[in-house]
């Protein structure tokens, strides 16, 4: 038990000082961008669950535990968030994402408060504690907890649903990489936290420490692999690159100067292109790189680094807005509804292309038809 308890010191410490390292490099280097400030956030609030969830934590801490612990609770919604800005290009926060950290954090709150109620002090002892202490009080601290239980596991879902659905359209290399560890980190952490909360309470004290030190050492494991590329050249695959701006028809194709051999697969692409090959319902970068005729990877360098591009549904919806502005503008086809054109670009409903077209154009298609016919 001494061994562990010494492990587990040396994985948490450690680990609270590499996050707390990591927030200050991420804002240092790249602290105008969403998904750094996510980050920096996620690795602050990690940092405060390691230290409340430490078992001395009142006898260590003192009072400086309740805002320790208060902190901590921001720490599934923050990895939520920082996971959803890293791995959609076009995250923004919104009010529905408050609103679901807000509710879990106020359920956490409400917990605290019964077991103020229950024994009249503060409680300055970890969650996994006051869950424990109060899952026998009353059906009302049950059902707290089973709900919080609920929140952490929709969670966990979404982050796994989310960096495993955008995987294949993902153009940056090394991202598409750091995918597969932060997948199997996160399935590791979550199992080891959900299942030391809610289903290893009544076994030895051994296995409960066991499972908490192998989470803190997956914690430090991901901070420090975060740390080695924020410091490295190359680190602006994590938080995009702030001189890389977003393929318009301006920067199109102007993104690095290709070399001699790349000169012919791009003149494919843009033959593809003028053909309406882009324009083919379901289409996936693995059927374009077959109709090219080349490696998957090397059309996903091409796109990324050579036309601007960080996902390959951008790169469609590039060319099909594009083509989509040509048509509403053809005073012939005026009384064509919107939804067959985006029916004819490939979009398979209208939402889609909608959202699509106003990110792309700042309005509406029927508003862009309004305007273009007006001008005619």
């Amino acid at each position: 038990m001494e061994l562990l308890s010494l492990f587990d010191s040396f994985f948490r410490f450690g680990g609270v000082i590499s996050c707390l390292l990591a927030s200050a490099l991420v804002l240092r280097q790249a602290g105008d961008r969403l998904p750094a400030k996510l980050s920096a956030f996620c690795c602050f609030t990690a940092a405060a669950f390691m230290l409340a969830t430490y078992p001395e934590l009142g006898s260590a801490f003192g009072y400086w535990a309740v805002p320790i612990f208060v902190l901590s609770m921001f720490s599934p919604g923050a990895a939520w968030l920082f996971c959803l800005s890293t791995f959609e290009d076009d995250f923004k926060v919104r009010w529905g994402h408050f609103a679901v950290v807000g509710a879990f954090v106020t359920l956490c709150v409400t917990q605290a408060t019964i077991y103020y109620y229950e024994f009249s002090h503060i409680p300055l002892i970890s969650p996994l504690k006051i869950h424990a202490v109060l899952k026998d009080t009353g059906v009302f601290p049950l059902g707290i907890s089973s709900v919080l239980l609920v929140i952490k596991f929709g969670f966990v879902g979404h982050m796994l649903w989310t960096a495993w659905q955008t995987k294949d359209d993902d153009l940056v290399e090394k991202r598409r990489k750091f995918r597969d560890t932060f997948l199997v980190v996160v399935v590791l952490v979550s199992v080891a936290v959900l299942f030391t909360e809610n289903w290893l309470l009544g076994f030895s004290d051994e296995l409960v420490a066991f499972v908490q030190m192998g989470q803190m050492a997956a914690v430090l494991g991901i901070v420090l692999y975060m740390i080695w590329h924020i410091t490295g050249v190359e680190g602006d695959w994590l938080f995009g690159d702030s001189k890389l701006p977003v393929a318009t028809e301006v920067t199109y194709g102007k993104t690095n100067r290709p070399l001699s051999a790349e000169h012919h697969d791009l003149s494919t692409l843009e033959k593809l292109a003028g053909k309406g090959t882009l324009l083919e319902a379901g289409l996936t970068i693995n059927c374009l790189a077959g109709t090219a005729h080349m490696p998957e990877h090397r059309l996903r360098r091409l796109i990324n680094q050579h036309l601007g591009f960080r996902n390959f549904a951008d790169y469609l919806n590039f060319h099909r807005i594009q083509e989509a502005k040509s048509r509403l503008a053809i005073v012939d086809d005026r009384h064509v509804p919107v939804l067959t054109v985006a029916m004819d670009l490939g979009y398979g409903s209208l939402g889609p292309f909608n959202r699509a077209f106003k990110e792309r154009a700042g309005m509406t298609p029927t508003e862009f038809r309004k305007k273009a016919l007006a001008d005619c």
